[in-house]
């Protein structure tokens, strides 16, 4: 049996992909090109506020994250893509928690947990839609979350 005191004060229960808005730019010089190496790619993140309900003895909390992007030419700098893709997870607690601990874990380190699903369904789109392999840098999602103003929402 593991030992209770190492066990984390939120488990991480389920994740659904809930937008995917991509589009590429429909012109003969994307679409006639074969070297995407030449492409930029900026990324911006947005955290949601949390949503806690109390069910039965456990507390349950639903966030999520939105990243958007655009890829462009190095060269000329046009838009070759774009898009707004966006995660919410599922997470809960076994017994209600202090505020700062709560604060910490749902706002910051779910996000976090988070991040790697949409980074690899994002460098996925991107592979699939014709690009050469664009990864997203790694980032730290919880400095991010922290600076951000991130409500803990309770629900009935």
């Amino acid at each position: 049996m593991a030992d209770s005191s190492i066990k984390a004060g939120i488990q991480f229960e389920s994740y659904k992909l809930d937008r995917i808005d991509f589009s590429v730019t429909p012109q003969l010089a994307v679409l006639a090109s074969t070297n995407q190496h030449d492409c930029g790619v900026d990324f911006s993140f947005a955290f949601r506020d949390v949503f806690k309900y109390k069910k039965q003895e456990s507390v349950l909390y639903v966030t999520g994250l939105q990243v958007t992007l655009k890829v462009y030419d190095n060269e000329t700098k046009n838009e070759l893509a774009k898009g707004v893709f966006s995660i919410t997870g599922l997470f809960s607690s076994a017994k209600t928690l202090e505020q700062e601990t709560e604060k910490k874990l749902v706002k910051c380190q779910a996000p976090a947990i988070l991040f790697p699903y949409i980074r690899a369904s994002i460098t996925h789109i991107l592979t699939d839609a014709g690009f050469s392999t664009i990864t997203m840098p790694l980032v730290n999602v919880n400095a991010m979350a922290n600076n951000c103003e991130i409500n803990i929402i309770q629900q009935p």
